[in-house]
């Protein structure tokens, strides 16, 4: 169980049931987000710390809709220091730590797509997952 890597009770409740819509979100947050990683580790290394505000803005929106509580507080550390130019190991450290979080939530998210617990539509199906079978209706469940 993934529990504390995702949740997503707000999808749910924003496009009320309808899950080709929440997997088109996760297809997505799977595509960008860890491109938005990648540049600001670029960033990073080169020391342009202001460059990173406007990517770990991006990213915020994304990962707070899929209810990654402890990855979203590390991004809000990113965008606030980077923005401000405040402590460069903290927001290094931040950066980091947001990291680790962000490739186990994609594990995470990886791991239930393989075992069937959510399918993609990208894949061909839009079928009830087994979430959904297995759970007597509640469908994408995974808080």
């Amino acid at each position: 169980m993934h529990a504390n890597h995702y949740n997503l009770d707000y999808l749910k409740q924003v496009f009320q049931g309808n899950d080709a819509m929440v997997l088109r979100i996760l297809d997505i947050f799977e595509e960008e987000v860890p491109k938005y990683f990648a540049e600001m580790s670029r960033l990073a290394s080169t020391g342009q710390w202001d460059g990173l505000h406007p990517l770990a803005h991006k990213a915020k929106s994304s990962i707070g809709m899929l209810g990654m509580q402890g990855l979203l507080k590390e991004i809000l550390v990113v965008e606030n220091l980077s923005r401000t130019s405040g402590d460069t190991e903290a927001l290094k450290s931040a950066l980091s730590n947001a990291k680790v979080l962000l490739e186990a939530a994609l594990g995470a998210l990886r791991a239930d797509r393989a075992g069937g617990l959510l399918h993609s539509p990208k894949l061909g199906t839009e079928a009830a997952t087994k979430a959904s079978v297995n759970r007597g209706g509640e469908r994408l469940y995974r808080a």
